[in-house]
């Protein structure tokens, strides 16, 4: 667990979560509950505007470079070499346009942007547009989006469409509970301060209506949950046998302590709010709870960069291999290639690539095209269109190695319409002999 990526990831994530939470609290729970208090001045509802504006302003500050840094992380694996080499030879901005995570990542960077500039607009300029239609859609679009990088954004079929949406709902409802739990917080502090009178019907109506959001919030996060956790453990004797498992499991301890803390203050303190201290015991809970989504979303961090349980069995075999060929085996949670350099030496040559699905099944493309880029600096990168053979093998004749070292192989297959798979990871090449 020393590797980087895995924290940065869950930096990015929480950042991300608490971002679209804010933005969600603000509109459907805060905002109607200081409507529907006529006893409370404009001044304190436009202050707790102003509040969380900042928090979603800060998380977007550290949202934007963690995401960043997740994907120059990204390029130095891929490309095997430091990240201040990786962005001297432009190797992230590669890894930003040709790949899916890089395109999605770009796009995300775009709805970020924009969410801080809906927070920047007045309220007296478009009230109507910020408070209830524009930041929610993108503040839901920067919170899902990733489930397009994973597993289910690029799997063919009926299947991999339900994994996705099921992604998608995982994360929607993160973010309306998990992620909104800090701007709750804020309410529940700013309720026992002297500056923030009369505040007892709109802290009780917030209360009330994110109770309600987080019962939703936790079926939609059982339901989704139980399929990802279908797709991605495959059986009962992966959560306990392998690693993979074992931090499913102690994800699903933490989701059980936050259910336990919820079920407290929906049927214990809620309806006791107007007793003394039972705001500041809300607080307190809310607070913990917040602490565990954390520990569960640094878990996530790690889960991110390890193989799921369910792909965890042998790798298919079709003959061995010429003992001159350069190979790399490609292993992602969007899908798998073989890619086969025949001879792996410098001179000319011919690469095999096979793709396979999540259950090491044959995966169908419409075309597939191969890039190699050299691992001098400066290099700049080959890419040629695939043949397939009637094994359903891909081939790409008369390739020209120039030289030995770590190349890059980039294989781009379209399986559909809308629908790409990119995989990248470097391969050895030897010098002639």
């Amino acid at each position: 667990m020393t590797d980087p990526l895995s924290y940065v990831r869950a930096v990015h994530f929480a950042a991300t979560m608490v971002a679209a939470g804010t933005v969600f609290f603000l509109v459907f729970i805060a905002g109607p509950a200081f409507a529907a208090a006529s006893d409370i001045p404009s001044a304190a509802a436009e202050r707790f505007r102003r509040r969380s504006s900042w928090l979603v302003w800060t998380s977007l500050a550290i949202a934007v470079p963690s995401a960043a840094a997740w994907l120059g992380l990204l390029a130095s694996n891929i490309y095997g070499a430091p990240i201040d080499e990786v962005l001297r030879n432009g190797g992230v901005w590669t890894v930003a346009t040709a790949t899916r995570f890089g395109q999605v990542a770009l796009a995300r960077l775009g709805l970020a942007i924009l969410l801080a500039l809906a927070f920047a607009v007045p309220m007296s300029v478009a009230p109507r547009l910020r408070q209830r239609f524009v930041p929610p859609l993108l503040a839901a679009g920067l919170l899902v989006s990733p489930a397009w990088t994973g597993h289910a954004g690029a799997a063919p079929g009926l299947a991999g469409q339900f994994h996705l949406v099921a992604d998608v709902l995982h994360l929607l409802a993160v973010g309306a509970w998990v992620g909104a739990l800090p701007a709750l917080a804020m309410l529940l502090a700013g309720a026992r301060c002297r500056e923030e009178p009369n505040r007892a019907g709109v802290t009780a109506t917030a209360v009330h209506r994110f109770s309600s959001f987080g019962m939703v919030s936790v079926v939609a996060l059982l339901a989704s949950g139980t399929v990802n956790i279908w797709y991605e453990v495959g059986s009962i004797d992966n959560l306990t046998e392998t690693a993979y498992g074992r931090l499913v499991l102690l994800k699903l301890g933490l989701f059980a302590a936050m259910i336990g803390i919820a079920a407290v203050n929906r049927f214990h303190l809620t309806p006791r709010l107007a007793a003394a201290g039972t705001v500041r015991r809300l607080c307190r809970n809310c607070l913990l709870e917040t602490g565990l989504g954390f520990a569960a979303v640094l878990l996530v961090g790690f889960l991110g960069t390890m193989a799921p349980a369910s792909h965890a069995h042998l790798h298919p075999v079709y003959g061995a291999l010429p003992t001159d060929a350069a190979f790399v085996h490609i292993h992602t949670e969007a899908g798998m290639a073989d890619v086969t350099i025949m001879p792996g030496h410098t001179g000319p040559a011919r690469a095999t690539i096979r793709l396979w699905n999540a259950d090491f099944g044959p995966l169908d493309a419409q075309e597939v095209t191969l890039t190699l880029t050299a691992p001098s600096t400066g290099s700049k990168p080959t890419t040629r269109i695939a043949a397939q053979n009637s094994d359903g093998a891909w081939q790409v004749d008369r390739i020209e190695l120039s030289q030995p070292g770590d190349w890059t192989v980039i294989v781009d297959a379209r399986l559909g319409p809308a629908k790409r798979l990119v995989l990248d990871a470097p391969i050895a090449i030897e010098p002639a002999q």
